[in-house]
C-alpha cells in the first residue's frame, strides 16, 4: 500500500489524482482531506489494448450508455488533435446537439472531457516515466507545449515539472514511512 499526501485540499485536484492513480492501474483504498491511500491492482498489469481501454473508461468517463461512443472516439483519439465537429460527425449527431446532450447529462462539455482524458495521461507519464514535459504534451495531443502548460496548471495550480517533482517526493517520503 502507497499513502500519497496532498498539498491541495481542493476537491477538484484530488479527484482528478485519484482518476490518474485509478487510470495507472491503482486500487484506492482509502481517501481523506488530504490523504489517499493506494495499492497496485494484479488483475491491472495486463497490457492489452483492451484491459487499458477499459481501466481508462471506468475511471475517467461516466457511465452514460448515450454517451458510450462519444466517450470511446475521445479515448481513442484524445493523443491526437480532434475537434468537437470530429467527434460530432463520428458519433452522428450535430456539433450543437451534441454539445447541448453532453453538458445536459455530465455538466461538462466535450472540449472538457477531451482536455480531462490529456491531462490524466499526462499525469500518469509524468509519475510513470522520466518524459519531459514538452514530450508528454506532443504524447497526449497537445500540438501547443504552452497550451498544455495553461490546461495543466488550471487543473492543478501547479507546473508539470512541479507537479512531478511534489508527487514524486511524497510516493517517496510515503514509501519510506511504510517501512519504518
Amino acid at each position: 500500500m502507497i499513502n500519497i499526501l496532498i498539498n491541495d485540499a481542493e476537491s477538484q485536484t484530488q479527484d482528478l489524482l485519484i482518476k490518474c492513480l485509478k487510470t495507472a492501474g491503482f486500487e484506492v483504498i482509502f481517501t481523506d482531506k488530504c490523504l489517499i491511500s493506494v495499492h497496485l491492482k494484479q488483475d491491472n498489469l495486463s497490457t492489452t489494448p483492451e484491459s487499458k481501454k477499459s481501466n481508462i473508461q471506468e475511471s475517467i468517463f461516466p457511465s452514460i450508455p448515450r454517451l458510450h461512443e462519444v466517450f470511446e472516439f475521445i479515448e481513442l483519439n484524445y493523443h491526437q488533435s480532434i475537434s468537437l465537429k470530429e467527434v460530432a460527425q463520428a458519433v452522428g449527431y450535430s456539433s450543437a446537439y451534441l454539445t447541448d446532450l453532453v453538458r445536459r447529462l455530465t455538466g461538462k462539455t466535450v472540449n472538457n472531457w477531451i482536455i480531462e482524458r490529456r491531462i490524466a495521461q499526462a499525469c500518469t507519464l509524468l509519475l510513470q516515466t522520466n518524459y519531459s514535459v514538452d514530450e508528454i504534451a506532443l504524447k497526449v495531443g497537445y500540438q501547443n507545449i504552452n497550451h498544455f502548460y495553461c490546461q495543466f496548471r488550471d487543473y492543478y495550480k501547479d507546473t508539470p515539472c512541479a507537479w512531478r517533482e511534489l508527487q514524486r517526493c511524497k510516493i517517496a517520503y510515503n514509501q519510506t514511512q511504510i517501512r519504518k
